[in-house]
């Protein structure tokens, strides 16, 4: 990715040291924290991209790292950026 949304900049900041994950796309940016992903999300995806998922959120730093999804072209993508390098 090119560019980040100052949406998805924005949640960072709000966000960081929260566990997490960052949904987001290029009109809006949704930050759910760990117990939600853990409960509500699970339904809602696949079960391989859904451990993959946990496993992304489970082995990051939130103080430092963000974990994020976008959905496009019919793929979903998990992002890990480092905050030193925004």
């Amino acid at each position: 990715m090119s560019e980040l949304y100052p949406q998805l900049i924005q949640s960072f900041a709000e966000h960081r040291g929260k566990r997490g994950v960052h949904f987001y796309d290029s009109a809006q940016c949704e930050f759910l924290p760990w117990d939600d992903v853990m409960g509500k999300v699970k339904e809602r995806f696949p079960e391989t991209f859904y451990e993959k998922l946990i496993e992304a959120i489970a082995n990051y730093n939130p103080e430092s790292e963000f974990v994020t999804v976008t959905a496009g072209g019919g793929q979903l993508t998990i992002e890990l950026f480092k905050a030193e390098s925004l």
